[in-house]
C-alpha cells in the first residue's frame, strides 16, 4: 500500500500479546531483510532483537524511544507485581546493551535524552508536540458544550480514576466527561465504573 508517497508493508495484526512478541517480530525481521534497506528506524521495544540482528548485517539502525520503558514496566498490570522490579532491571540492562550498538537514538522528551546521552552520544530529542492548526476550532466559546474530552489509552497510570472523581466535584451538574479509548487492562473499566462521577461520563470506546 502507498499513502502520501510512503510505501507501507504490512505483516498483519496480532490478536495476542505473545504472538506480537514472537510471531510478528519474526515476520517483521523477514520482511526487513527482504527489503534490504540501508537504514532501519524502529520504535517498539520488542523489536530491539531485530535491530541488533540488522546491525550484524551491517545496516544503520535508529531506535526511537517515546517512553522510559524501564519505569513503565513497573506499572504494567499484565506483569505480576512480584516480578515487575526484576523484569524492569533485566530490561534496563538489555536496552543499555542495545543502545550502545545502535547508530542513533531518537527520544520524545528531554529527560529521556539526557538519560541516554550517557550511553549513546548520538541521541537526539524530537518532542511529540501537536500541530496547533489541527486543533483550531472556530466555534465561539459561548456556543461550546460543557464537556471535557479525554482521548487515548485509559489506564490507572494516566490518572483516569482521579479525572472521573474530579468530574463528580464540579458544581455544574451539566458538565460531562467524554471518554474515548480503551481500558488497559479491560477489567479496569469495571473498577472505574463504580467511582463517583461515572454517571457523568460518556464512554465512547475506541474511535477511528
Amino acid at each position: 500500500e502507498e499513502k502520501n508517497g510512503v510505501t507501507i508493508y504490512d505483516v498483519g495484526k496480532s490478536k495476542k500479546r505473545s504472538n506480537r512478541i514472537f510471531k510478528t517480530t519474526k515476520e517483521i525481521l523477514e520482511k526487513a531483510i527482504e527489503l534490504d534497506s540501508d537504514i532501519y528506524h524502529f520504535h517498539d521495544p520488542e523489536l530491539i532483537p531485530i535491530g541488533l540482528k540488522l546491525k550484524k548485517l551491517g545496516k544503520k539502525v535508529i531506535y526511537d524511544i517515546h517512553e522510559d520503558v524501564e519505569e513503565d514496566i513497573l506499572s504494567k498490570d499484565w506483569i505480576p507485581l512480584i516480578f515487575r522490579k526484576i523484569v524492569s532491571l533485566l530490561f534496563a540492562r538489555y536496552e543499555k546493551f542495545a543502545i550502545e550498538k545502535f547508530d542513533a537514538i531518537i527520544t520524545a522528551t528531554p529527560y529521556i535524552k539526557e538519560k541516554l546521552l550517557k550511553i549513546n552520544k548520538n541521541s537526539q530529542n524530537i518532542n511529540n508536540f501537536p500541530i496547533l492548526g489541527e486543533l483550531s476550532n472556530q466555534t465561539a466559546w459561548k456556543q461550546k458544550k460543557n464537556e471535557v474530552c479525554y482521548v487515548g489509552g485509559i489506564s490507572r497510570l494516566r490518572g483516569i480514576k482521579e479525572i472521573v472523581n474530579a468530574i463528580s466535584k464540579v458544581n455544574n451538574t451539566n458538565v460531562r466527561l467524554k471518554l474515548a479509548g480503551l481500558f488497559s487492562p479491560q477489567k479496569f473499566e469495571q473498577e472505574i465504573s463504580k467511582e463517583d462521577g461515572w454517571d457523568r461520563v460518556d464512554f465512547l470506546g475506541w474511535l477511528d
